[in-house]
């Protein structure tokens, strides 16, 4: 979209948003006004309510405006099967005690699918691991060594850091610095990505005809998992994902954002323009930047640079979590970074819009305290009439008729709004069921319409259900950053678990008694505000079913052999992912071989020894211990073998390649 078309449509969303905003605003102050008044409670009510409100009614203009231009567009990205002449470009895959099966199975997909796009040369893999567990870390040498034997003409690189400094931010920084220069463009990945040969091919070629885009995000669709909500995401996306990303995409324009992963980037000025800053004061506000992503596309945008999203490229996926837990554990991390960048809202020459994607992802999280924060008012706004009128000398009293209509009024003013609240919410999940009904070759990848719109009826009911069950958790995660507790960034599960009753008993025990006392608390005091907040207690009265519900592989596997809760990757299989398994597979079969430690293997194996000694000689990773760490090693190893030297102290013996090599010397004798 042009720059003058962008120009009109964001005074449009602008506009409707607060027009939407206001009338929600006075409509909601009328209904509070109804009672003796408006009492202090009530007025912070009504701001907390105008804030909350304007979000949600600039979220349903945005969907809707994708909806719209969905609905023009005429055609879609077709992918060529040649390519000629494409600038050189580089695909990283950080990872950090991810599994290696997994990470070296998604590669082997992606060389299969450039091969079967026609092009094998324009792209090298690097493997950049910032892994801290030494057995993770020998298996993958292991499987590169494995990969790089099977596909001898593809270029794979691997390199393992000792430090993880500035986690992937900083490893992806060091790439750049050391191998940068060889390349004009690098598609960041994550450890669950998968991208087509095809979509890749056509990412350089865009770059290549617009030498001012600076960094180009293809929307990823979650595939592949089996969990209740698991499916539950990856139809969300699937089904409503579009009208969202893509409404996103026509208002922000050139001045789009970056979501960290599946994003082609060109080298030059992201390393020029790029390097994050350290924000005053100490972890978990302060410090190194974690949420890195969107603030090196507020850079790059700031240096001139165009960001934009190709929300016309499919063929770009990732994997999601698949219980509530790890999807929680997931949002704390990205919960504490992105409140870090209520500070750069207001740094200097930041373009608007990047403020605004700022704010908006700030606004994701404090959104939910903020809602409880206002139900907390309207109920005390409610206890403090309510004590009003019982306190009132008896000629001074509300005579029956009258408070009859004033509590008829009140809930019929309450009913409406909930009614118009949840319509902005709900309305646009509605516009992008029918715009897939009335496409037959959509409807067909979905199911069919039955299937689809029984899929969006379940995908509605549990996104309310677990609604306030998110609110809390992210509530909690605001509260715990601000008072400065500071989140470690582990490795996140990828693996499908359920979640057993105890389980589920001991994490969401206190969001059903919160649940319980909310209900007799507003049954008491405010029983026509009762609707409003019905949704929230009911998911928090039931978490801990809801949340051994979600967790559970066999639900998902029913509701898909009934056809419920499909994704056009279900009906239609891409290739890649179907290469990804069977790699996955294959590897797992082979780790049911009985082998020693990888630990061991790297001291007593020649062949393993001498490629652990090329890698860390190659890239740099060579760092001798002390002499009297060297020594009590060597005793150690001489004493009892591999198992007696502390696990603590083998990812430096690793790196020392002398005291490694005498281990190895020694082994052999």
């Amino acid at each position: 979209m042009s720059r003058e078309n962008r120009g009109f449509v964001r005074p449009i969303v602008y506009g409707v948003t607060a027009l939407i905003t206001v009338a929600g605003i006075a409509g909601y102050a009328s209904v509070v006004a109804q009672g003796d008044g408006l009492n202090v409670l009530e007025i912070c009510g009504i701001a907390l309510f105008g804030l909350l409100f304007g979000w949600i009614a600039f979220s349903f203009t945005v969907a809707t405006l994708g909806w719209w231009y969905l609905g023009k567009r005429t055609s879609s990205f077709a992918s060529s099967s040649t390519a000629e002449n494409l600038s050189p470009t580089a695909i990283l895959m950080p990872v950090y005690n991810e599994s290696p099966e997994r990470v070296f199975a998604g590669i082997t997909a992606m060389l299969k699918s450039l091969d079967a796009a026609g092009d094998s040369s324009t792209f090298d893999f690097y493997v950049l691991s910032d892994t801290t567990d030494h057995e993770i870390w020998l298996q993958e040498e292991k499987a590169w060594s494995t990969l790089t034997s099977t596909f001898t003409t593809a270029r794979v690189f691997y390199r393992h850091r000792r430090e993880n400094k500035s986690r992937k931010a900083g490893n992806i920084a060091e790439f750049c610095e050391r191998w940068g220069g060889r390349y004009a463009y690098m598609i960041v990945l994550d450890a669950d990505s998968l991208v087509e040969g095809a979509t890749m091919i056509e990412l350089v070629r865009r770059m290549d005809a617009d030498d001012q885009l600076g960094i180009l995000q293809v929307p990823p669709a979650p595939i592949g998992r089996h969990s209740l909500f698991a499916r539950l995401q990856q139809f969300a996306a699937a089904a409503y994902g579009r009208i969202f990303v893509e409404g996103f995409a026509v208002w922000a324009g050139s001045d789009g954002n970056y979501w960290g992963h599946n994003a082609i980037i060109r080298i030059e000025p992201f390393l020029q323009n790029c390097d994050l800053p350290k924000l005053p004061g100490k972890a978990p506000l302060g410090g190194e930047i974690l949420s890195h992503d969107f603030v090196e596309a507020a850079l790059m945008r700031r240096a001139g640079w165009k960001v934009e999203l190709a929300t016309d490229l499919g063929g770009s996926y990732e994997e999601c979590p698949t219980t509530l837990a790890d999807y929680a554990k997931r949002d704390q991390r990205w919960c504490q970074g992105n409140l870090q960048h209520a500070r750069l809202v207001v740094s200097e020459n930041f373009h608007p819009l990047s403020r605004f994607h700022f704010s908006s992802g700030v606004m994701a999280y404090v959104a939910s305290p903020l809602w409880i924060l206002f139900m907390l008012t309207s109920i005390g706004g409610a206890f403090v009439d309510h004590t009003r009128v019982n306190a009132a000398p008896p000629d001074q009293g509300v005579v029956e008729p009258a408070s009859f209509r004033d509590a008829f009024g009140s809930v019929t003013g309450a009913t409406i709004l909930f009614i118009i609240s949840m319509s902005l919410l709900l309305l646009p999940k509605v516009f992008a069921l029918t715009s897939i009904s009335a496409d037959s070759s959509l409807r067909r990848s979905f199911g069919g319409s039955i299937r689809l719109w029984a899929s969006g009826l379940i995908e509605i009911s549990f996104s309310i259900l677990m609604s306030p069950i998110m609110a809390l958790f992210h509530s909690r995660f605001v509260l715990s950053t601000l008072s400065g507790f500071n989140v470690k960034w582990n490795a996140q599960q990828r693996d499908e678990q359920g979640v057993s009753w105890r389980e589920a008993a001991s994490q969401f025990a206190s969001f059903t008694l919160l649940g319980c006392i909310g209900l007799l608390i507003g049954w008491w005091l405010a029983p026509a505000w009762l609707i409003w907040f019905s949704p929230l207690l009911v998911g928090l009265i039931f978490s801990i079913p809801i949340a051994v519900a979600m967790g559970s592989g066999w639900l998902g596997k029913c509701f898909r052999r009934f056809g419920f809760l499909l994704i056009p990757e279900e009906i239609s299989p891409p290739a890649i992912a179907m290469w990804q398994m069977d790699a996955i597979h294959r590897a797992a079969t082979e780790a049911l071989i009985e082998r020693p430690t990888m630990f061991e293997s790297v001291i007593r194996d020649p062949v393993f020894h001498t490629l652990h000694t090329h890698i860390q000689l190659s890239t740099g990773g060579h760092a001798e211990l002390s002499l009297h760490q060297s020594k009590a090693i060597e005793a150690a190893f001489a004493a009892g073998g591999a198992e007696r030297i502390p696990v603590e102290i083998r990812n430096a013996l690793l790196a020392d390649l002398t005291t490694l090599k005498a281990l190895h010397l020694q082994s052999q004798t």
